[in-house]
């Protein structure tokens, strides 16, 4: 500290040498080296070779040292661009005195490399070390200061760091080249995989972690560079984070607003055995903002507008300016019925650098748009405050008995879409129970509905009798849980509403009456739908599906190689592991009651093995359930025959049809029965000769049986037999509540159970206004409590001081945490949701801040289609915000340290906190956000 103010001092006191107006690089670089010589500022190094130099300036980029080498350098390499712009950025740095010197360097270096590469040559690796595979594992090089430090030293020689993967467990820096902007680089580290594999059992261990070095030089002030990374999820520009595009979707560029002079690029890289990325720079258009191509679009049906939503990604290219939505209108329209456009929640600006949907409304005053079913033409036209952009698009029409795609609003506010078919057959009063099929992995959702079809008479039948097929699809790697499985439950209600509002469409979607079925990672959807909302399920096939993924071969291993298992305490471990019990089907398994299922897999299956069909098998023995296990020889992950050609094949054979026909007409008759393959026809399993008609009813008697409801999250799910558990004793753990029906009396007894509620089920019914109520042997349900519960949404059973009460409030007053408001923190986007960025602070702090909301925000986008928008804390009031975070008397004052917390934001809502205690500490929080397991990309 004694130095500091000699220091200052001398600054001013030594005033800058400067060239003429219109002197020459060569005589800026001769009065500089005279300048520096009269400071004593002399270049340590014996040799001026390029690596030498460049050494030192990473080390000590702006000492007067290092000045001196770069000098003496470009004085016998005029040309050198790259060395041009680090002399510029030492200028630079030093203020405006030496602002007449940085001027004339950067239009040197304009003139030999441009004002921007449109890629970075040279990139320097360090890699591998290993990595979990939950998104919050730690980075080895944390030890030793972080990437940003350890890049410092990237050209020394001998410079090593610990990883376990290599022998003599040292990593060191290596180099590669890109060799055009269109070009990946491939990095494949010299490590006996093999080895490794055999030695520790587990091919998680070949999933490694590293990061990627590069500058970007840039030689014109302010300027905004569009930025698209492929193949990771997140660059680093002067350590501010940009959305990467990890599934190499290649439509999405980012803006980053970059001073001249050079900047550090870090990728962090997650990979597999080796890696590939692809990093590009372009300027953006002059528009300053662009309207992509919707993902995906709705079908006219027969000529119908059945769905009206569109989602148009817009990406505001200024780095430093909002962009205004103003008004959207139709034009250009090929035949038809006039369709009209309007904007649907258009409250919020696109940030700097966003890219956000906007949700358009389709309409027209007679929904059949294409009367000859013919595909309709149009451009929509999209006005902003800077400008107006023309998008041409095109609706597809799809006939009658084929299979359609329609979009709806999801639980979180952004469109999605799915494919269905309409029932072979018409159903009883015009209502017909929904074949809800989930897909695997890349599979699309019309894909998915087209693979229920087999051939009739030389031609292919699509469709199942007396049921609509629904296929719905969200991107990502969600594996039907979470936001999936929201996906799928919002696709439901949509299209229920969307059949009941069109008078043209005959048979109406039931969603209270529904066969859950998925293949592959759509089979584990099924398994955990099904556990989840047994009450809608009139049957469960579950096709080559796995249990929970954690266990699913080496994808999604839980604290087995990750760099956390070392310092995680075990009961923070526990606490991980708690909050994604909710997703594993075998815990709950009881919840499938009297529900008829068909666990279905090839013999030969290697992807998805037998293995966990089978253990599946043996658990709903276990519990009694009705379950039909099956096992192709010869077959498998997926066929078209199964015994015939087209005979339907994976999900649509004989047995998968008659399983279909026996679930309803078992729920017909109260109960249930077994599928067997030898007792099915080419037609079906079954009575072949029921129609449509008679097929489907629903029982009117009471079911009495013994079962129990399995909770591990009150915040996911229904419930079983009506009976629904509100909150727990211990938050995520699991809580129990064994039902007994009888024919007049039902007895409920719980364990871990603080509060829950009753209603009719649509299936299976108990008839509860008929019965006595008893829970835990003590508490005597009134018949007028009863009546309240079962026509009231807030009123419930609550449990005080040890006793069985009514309580006739919301669940969720004064602050209690109720199925809206539980965690864990994910739950935050399981709603419609804003990111909220603050204003208050430096200029530096409040840009920072903002980043890094429309680096999530982007995240979101790009791995799940999420509809995110940012707004500024000023521009935004919460409707409510009871109660404030507190803890205790703790205090943490290290400045890396960051928070997150779910907070209260009214009785039925939630925020998260996200701040720290400097930007360090903030960004060390937002980096939780960065997705991992590629390519398996979750939403942040």
């Amino acid at each position: 500290m004694p130095m500091l103010p000699s220091f200052l001092i001398l600054l001013s006191v030594i005033d800058a040498v400067s060239p003429k107006k219109d002197g020459s690089l060569s005589e800026l670089l001769s009065a500089e080296e005279s300048r520096l010589a009269k400071l004593g500022a002399e270049c340590p190094l014996q040799k001026l070779q390029r690596k030498t130099v460049d050494s030192l300036r990473l080390k000590e980029e702006h000492s007067d040292k290092t000045l001196a080498c770069i000098v003496r350098f470009l004085k016998d390499n005029p040309s050198d661009g790259p060395f041009l712009t680090a002399l510029g950025t030492v200028f630079e740095h030093k203020g405006k005195k030496f602002a007449s010197q940085a001027n004339t360097v950067f239009k040197q270096a304009v003139k030999i490399s441009g004002k921007f590469p449109s890629y970075i040559k040279d990139w320097h690796v360090i890699g591998p070390f290993v990595i979990g595979k939950t998104e919050f594992d730690g980075d080895p090089l944390e030890a030793v200061g972080g990437i940003h430090n350890v890049s410092r030293f990237r050209l020394e020689s001998g410079v090593s760091y610990p990883s376990e993967l290599l022998p003599h467990g040292k990593v060191q820096w290596i180099h590669t080249k890109q060799t055009a902007a269109d070009q990946a680089v491939r990095v494949a580290p010299k490590v006996n995989w093999n080895d490794l594999v055999s030695s520790l059992g587990s091919l998680g261990i070949t999933e490694w972690q590293g990061w990627a070095v590069g500058e970007l030089l840039i030689n014109q002030d302010d300027v905004t560079l569009l930025v698209q990374c492929l193949g990771v999820s997140t660059v680093f520009i002067d350590g501010v984070p940009l959305t990467g595009d990890v599934y190499h979707r290649e439509r999405f560029w980012f803006a980053a607003g970059l001073a001249r002079g050079v900047h550090l690029v870090t990728v962090k890289l997650r990979t597999k055995v080796q890696a590939l990325f692809q990093c590009s720079f372009k300027a953006p258009p002059k528009e300053g903002f662009e309207v992509l191509e919707p993902q995906f679009q709705p079908d006219l049906y027969d000529g119908f507008l059945f769905s009206t939503y569109l989602s148009v990604p817009v990406t505001n290219y200024k780095s430093d300016k909002w962009l205004r939505i103003t008004k959207i209108a139709v034009k250009d329209q090929s035949l038809g019925e006039s369709l009209t456009a309007e904007l649907f929640h258009n409250k919020f600006q696109v940030a700097p650098g966003q890219t956000r949907p906007i949700i358009v409304k389709l309409g027209s005053q007679n929904n059949q748009i294409s009367t000859h079913c013919k595909d309709v033409d149009f451009s929509l036209v999209v006005k902003t405050s800077e400008g107006q952009s023309t998008l041409p698009l095109t609706l597809r029409c799809r006939k009658k008995r084929e299979s359609f795609l329609f979009t709806f609003l999801d639980h979180d506010g952004s469109v999605q879409h799915g494919a269905a078919i309409e029932p072979i057959r018409s159903c009883l009063g015009g209502v017909c129970p929904v074949l809800l099929t989930l897909h695997g992995t890349t599979v699309p959702p019309q894909n998915q509905a087209d693979s229920y079809k087999r051939m009739v008479d030389g031609d292919f039948k699509f469709g199942v009798k007396g049921m609509w097929v629904l296929a719905p699809t969200r991107h990502g790697a969600h594996n039907w849980e979470g936001p999936g499985a929201l996906t799928a439950m919002a696709s439901l209600e949509a299209l229920a509403d969307l059949t009941r509002q069109h008078q043209w469409i005959s048979n109406k979607a039931d969603s209270a009456h529904v066969l859950f079925e998925g293949h592959s990672m759509g089979g584990h959807g099924a398994w955990h739908l099904a556990t989840h909302y047994p009450d809608r399920a009139v049957g469960l096939a579950a096709l080559a599906g796995w249990i929970k993924k954690e266990e699913y071969g080496d994808s999604n291993l839980f604290f087995r190689h990750d760099v956390a298992t070392s310092h995680t305490d075990p009961a923070v471990k526990a606490v991980m592991e708690a909050c994604i019990a909710e997703n594993d089907a075998d815990r709950h398994v009881s919840n499938l009651w009297k529900i008829p299922v068909l666990c279905r897999i090839g013999g030969n299956d290697r992807t998805v093995h037998p293995f966990f069909s089978r253990r599946m098998y043996r658990l709903l023995e276990e519990e009694n359930i009705d379950v039909t296990y099956t096992e192709l020889e010869g077959l498998e992950h997926w066929w078209w025959d199964t015994w015939e050609t087209n005979d339907g094949g994976a999900v649509n054979d004989k047995q998968m049809r008659g399983f279909a026909e026996k679930c309803l007409s078992a729920l017909a008759n109260g109960g249930s029965r077994s599928v067997d393959e030898e007792s099915c026809t080419s037609d079906g399993c079954g009575d072949s000769g029921e129609s449509g008609a008679q097929m489907w009813q629903a029982p009117k008697h009471t079911v009495t049986g013994v079962t129990e409801l399995v909770t591990v999250n009150p915040a996911f799910g229904e419930g079983l037999r009506g009976v629904r558990i509100l909150q727990q004793t211990v938050p995520l753990r699991t809580s129990k509540i064994k039902i007994n029906v009888t024919a007049d009396k039902v007895y409920l007894t719980t364990s871990n159970v603080q509060r829950f509620t009753i209603s009719e089920p649509p299936n299976r019914p108990v008839q509860w206004l008929d019965k006595v109520v008893t829970v835990d042997g003590l508490f005597q349900v009134r018949k007028e409590d009863l009546e309240l519960v079962l026509s009231s949404d807030p009123a419930h059973f609550c449990k005080t001081e040890g006793s069985w009460r009514l309580c006739a409030e919301d669940v969720h007053r004064e602050n209690r945490r109720g199925p809206l408001t539980l965690g864990p923190a994910r739950r935050i986007a399981e709603n419609s949701f804003l990111i909220i960025t603050g204003t208050r602070g430096t200029s530096e702090m409040t840009r920072n801040i903002q980043a890094y909301a429309v680096y999530i925000a982007n995240l979101f986008l790009l791995t799940s289609d999420a509809y995110s928008p940012v707004v500024k804390d000023v521009d935004v009031t919460p409707e409510q915000i009871d109660g404030a975070v507190h803890l205790g008397e703790c205090v943490f004052k290290d400045p890396s340290t960051g928070i997150l917390t779910l907070a209260p934001n009214g009785p039925h809502n939630l925020a998260m906190i996200v701040m720290g205690n400097s930007i360090h500490g903030l960004a060390n929080v937002i980096s939780l956000a960065t997705p991992t397991i590629p390519p398996m990309t979750r939403s942040p």
